[in-house]
């Protein structure tokens, strides 16, 4: 066979399977036959209008008449002959019975049925017929929904024959009252529809009986309650922000679809426009850092759920610098250029960064280091006894009002009173740590002779007296002040006593000498030992007392943590940031000096040994950390092996020796180092850390001495050559022309 042959061949089985296809495909559908009786002969006369599907003899439009005789019953059957069609039906198989007045035939037409409705001399007639829908709704969990079963015979009577979910039943006259029993049923379920299959009959027969599939559709009620709340915003609201302002949007979260909510807020800072979260008040940082409220979300039945919503209000630089204070106003006349005269600070509640100050006598005074009032020339009683000036501080965003300061010119120093001694007692309890449910404090000090001024911002009572007595129950816990000013003649101390209240003093806790530590944590109770570390200490001189600072705790050691923790519970400038690696710190206070002014010593065993290239940093909570000042102060440390840090054992050496574990400074009251204002007030104030270079970091320190060295790599020095570099791109040429000479191009 060739090619073409088999070209044809193909082509044919391909029409012949189409089309073979086509006519088994009747596409099935319901006809009616109108039937007129002629001579005893049913004259069908059929009008089919399909367009596809149904084939007979290729014509897809077909209007057929036909004559069938009048069967002879059989049986109760009827069979018949069928006479010559238009179109050839020998494809069709009819088959007619009559019952009564009524008359069904079925065409069986490739295996596929016909049902039709026959219609004699233009009355057609039908079987047994349900005629009430086969479908209604029900509310979700309703006991009782029901539906009315009717047929084109008023004789019929319905059973039930299908019914799966058990939730269906039949009642009332001929069974036609259909219930549904809804309780269980629940419209947030996977199944929101039910169905039952009922049966009609009138009798026996198929024309007498009919069947009929009935289906529930669910209806959703609000039955639900919400179950959660979802603000979608920023919780962090800015003091100052303007009311009205939106801060977020609220959503629930509800089974119940398409839902409405309306909320509502419980605290009447917030209030809420539909769904949107509005700010209703101006909020301050300086009077409460966070807030809260609590939404209820309420649906359109009533249903309601609650939920708390935490807020942080963040601080702005809204506020300027207030309180400027000079820790000293006397000056001797003749002094240098550039003595130091005091230092300055301020308080601003809502500035991290430090302040500036400028002063309005430019020709006499200048500012150093961003807080030390100094001389800018050699002052001489000519300029007077006293010299006003004005100071002024700044935080960079805000401005203070100038503050007068005068200043006082002195032929010779003449020593101010010493505030040589705190005692603080309320109830059985000694020590700066008070609480606020243990009653009347009583703060006493020992301080010569001249007249007392007690005054607090903390709290609202004065005193004139030796004593001070102040209830704590209303103050805020935290760190509170008073201040005692003593005044002899033209010359005044002053200090600053530092308290630390708590809520409630700790059970068993008992501080006999009232130096700030518990005894638990002392190994005695001498005036001049300071516990510092594991089986460390630090001591002064028998003649003074020595004290921890505020900021730590039970020890004259302090942490990095606990100095960062203390600076955000005052809300302090953030000075706790060195520009080198900070080490162990210790924090003290020197009480006790035989006059202002007067110098002392402390030694300090050192938890860690002192590292290479370390440098002394000393550390002010009004201008942070900066190297250590040698001059009328020095540094001393020497390596023990006894661990003990007297004069007995080792040689003390001049600054910070390499391995050293004791560490001994000379501090002069008022003076550079005095971290309590410098003033001369009998009192030293001391936060050091043997701390070390980073690469990378930049020295804060001025141009004062510092106490130890150390290379600092400075990444804003010039660029500069590495001579490996050089050699390596000198190498790299030599061999790129010996290559090039030898494998010429």
């Amino acid at each position: 066979m060739n090619t073409f042959n088999r070209f044809i061949i193909t082509t044919l089985l391909v029409l012949f399977a189409s089309q073979v296809f086509a006519t088994l495909n009747p596409n099935p559908a319901t006809k009616e036959f109108h039937v007129s009786l002629i001579n005893n002969t049913f004259k069908l006369i059929t009008t089919d209008s399909r367009n596809s599907g149904f084939n007979i003899n290729g014509n897809n439009n077909i209007r057929t008449t036909c004559l069938l005789n009048l069967p002879t019953e059989q049986n109760g059957e009827f069979t018949h002959t069928m006479s010559t069609c238009t179109h050839s039906l020998s494809s069709f198989i009819p088959s007619i019975l009559i019952a009564g007045d009524k008359v069904n035939i079925t065409f069986l037409a490739y295996s596929d049925f016909y049902d039709y409705t026959l219609c004699v001399d233009g009355n057609c007639i039908a079987g047994l017929a349900i005629t009430s829908t086969n479908t209604f709704p029900a509310n979700e969990k309703a006991a009782s929904t029901t539906h009315t079963l009717t047929a084109n015979d008023t004789a019929t009577t319905f059973s039930i024959i299908e019914n799966t979910s058990n939730l269906f039943s039949l009642s009332g006259t001929n069974n036609a009252t259909l219930t549904f029993n809804g309780t269980t049923t629940d419209f947030e379920s996977a199944t929101k529809s039910y169905t039952v299959k009922v049966k009609a009959t009138i009798g026996d027969g198929d024309d007498k009986n009919t069947t009929q599939t009935i289906t529930v559709t669910l209806v959703d009620l609000n039955d639900e309650t919400p179950t959660a709340i979802t603000l979608t915003g920023n919780r962090t609201i800015a003091e100052n922000t303007n009311t009205g302002t939106e801060l977020g949007t609220l959503s629930a979260t509800d089974a119940d679809a398409n839902d409405t909510f309306t909320y509502t807020s419980s605290n009447a800072k917030f209030t809420i426009d539909n769904d949107k979260l509005k700010l209703n008040a101006t909020l301050d940082y300086e009077n409460a850092t966070s807030l809260s409220t609590t939404i209820t979300v309420t649906d359109a039945n009533s249903h309601t759920f609650d939920k708390t919503f935490n807020f942080t209000v963040s601080d702005i630089d809204d506020t300027a610098p207030t309180n400027i204070l000079l820790s000293n106003v006397n000056l001797i006349k003749d002094q240098p250029a550039n003595t130091l005269v005091g230092t300055l600070s301020a308080s601003d509640v809502d500035t991290n960064t430090p302040l500036t100050f400028t002063v309005n006598d430019t020709a006499n005074f200048k500012i150093v280091n961003g807080n030390e009032l100094r001389t800018n020339k050699s002052i001489t009683t000519a300029l007077g006894n006293t010299i006003n000036i004005n100071i002024t501080a700044s935080d960079n965003t805000n401005d203070s009002a100038p503050q007068p300061f005068t200043i006082t010119i002195t032929t010779i120093y003449i020593a101010a009173p010493v505030i040589d001694k705190f005692t603080v007692t309320q109830g059985e309890n000694k020590g700066p740590l008070i609480s606020k449910d243990g009653g009347e404090v009583t703060v006493s000090a020992s301080a010569g002779t001249g007249s007392y001024t007690w005054s607090s911002a903390d709290f609202s009572n004065t005193s004139t007296s030796k004593t001070f007595v102040f209830n704590p129950q209303s103050a805020n816990i935290g760190t509170r002040t008073i201040t005692l000013k003593v005044t002899a003649g033209d010359f005044s101390s002053e200090r600053v006593l530092k308290l630390k209240l708590v809520d409630t003093y700790p059970n068993g806790r008992t501080d006999t000498n009232g130096n700030g530590i518990s005894d638990s944590k002392e190994s005695g109770n001498s005036d001049n030992e300071l516990p510092a570390g594991t089986n460390k200490k630090i001591t002064s001189p028998g003649s003074t007392r020595i004290l921890p600072g505020i900021m730590g705790e039970d020890s004259g050691q302090l942490t990095l943590d606990q100095l960062k923790q203390y600076r955000v519970a005052n809300h302090l400038s953030d000075y706790t940031k060195d520009t080198l690696a900070t080490g162990d710190i210790y924090d003290y206070i020197i009480e006790g000096l035989s006059a202002t002014g007067a110098s002392t010593q402390v030694i300090i065993q050192l938890a860690t040994p002192i590292p290479a290239n370390a440098v002394l940093r000393q550390y002010s909570l009004a201008t942070g950390w900066r190297n250590f000042v040698v001059g009328n102060n020095n540094i001393q440390s020497k390596v023990n092996t006894s661990n003990t840090c007297d004069n007995t054992d080792g040689t003390w050496q001049t600054g910070l020796i390499t391995g050293a574990t004791c560490l001994k400074l000379t501090l002069k009251d008022g003076g550079e180092n005095d971290a309590d204002g410098n003033q001369a007030n009998g009192v030293i104030e001391s936060t050091v850390s043997i701390a070390t270079p980073v690469v990378g970091g930049n020295d804060d320190s001025s141009s004062n001495s510092s106490s130890g060295g150390g290379c600092v790599y400075n990444p804003n020095a010039p660029a500069r050559f590495d001579t490996v570099f050089i050699l390596l791109m000198t190498l790299s040429a030599y061999y790129l022309i010996r290559r090039r000479r030898r494998f010429p191009h």
